[in-house]
């Protein structure tokens, strides 16, 4: 398999790795599928002939919200995201011990069919994808991944565009290309 995998210190100067991992990914390639959890909303993007679409739901869905308020939470628009308490951008992961009776830590799982026209796919944190579309990143990276071997170059340019537009969460982006699986 081939990953390339940026999470520099220069993009999460204050938090460790292991604290801010948000994607668990792992290949079977024999059977052609890629199974994908997150915790924190991490959707990945595919680059194929078809125009890119994310393979989980961004932030907060509406069963998620309704979920928080009947346990006496409240989900609020705020800095142009829809916030636990006002506070938490996210509402599955670990640690936030003071929102723990609200998020969850049970992964989002599903599982993805490879099938030729998957190019590569690109995992990241929601600090990337708060300020970069899927078909922008797509379109950034498949120069570097299909046409030349720099998979490593396309997710620091990721990085490096999401920080220079502003993120200020942490930014990790991992690709990996699926052209050996199929």
């Amino acid at each position: 398999m081939s990953v390339a995998v940026s999470n520099s210190p220069v993009f999460s100067p204050s938090s460790s790795l292991f604290c801010n991992m948000t994607s668990i990914i792992t290949a079977s390639p024999e059977a052609l599928t890629l199974p994908l959890s997150h915790l924190k909303p991490s959707p990945c993007s595919s680059s194929s002939s078809a125009p890119s679409s994310p393979s989980s739901p961004f932030r907060l869905r509406k069963d998620e919200k309704e979920r928080i308020e009947t346990l006496g939470g409240y989900v609020d628009f705020c800095h142009g995201v829809w916030r636990i308490q006002g506070s938490l951008a996210v509402s599955r992961g670990i640690g936030d011990r003071h929102l723990k009776q609200w998020v969850i830590a049970e992964p989002d799982t599903k599982v993805l069919r490879i099938i030729p026209e998957y190019e590569f796919l690109i995992l990241a944190s929601d600090g990337l994808w708060d300020k970069v579309s899927n078909q922008e990143a797509v379109d950034i990276a498949r120069p570097l991944c299909i046409d030349t071997p720099q998979p490593l170059t396309a997710c620091k340019m990721l990085a490096d565009l999401s920080a220079s537009r502003g993120s200020s969460d942490d930014i990790s982006v991992m690709l990996i290309q699926l052209g050996r699986y199929i």
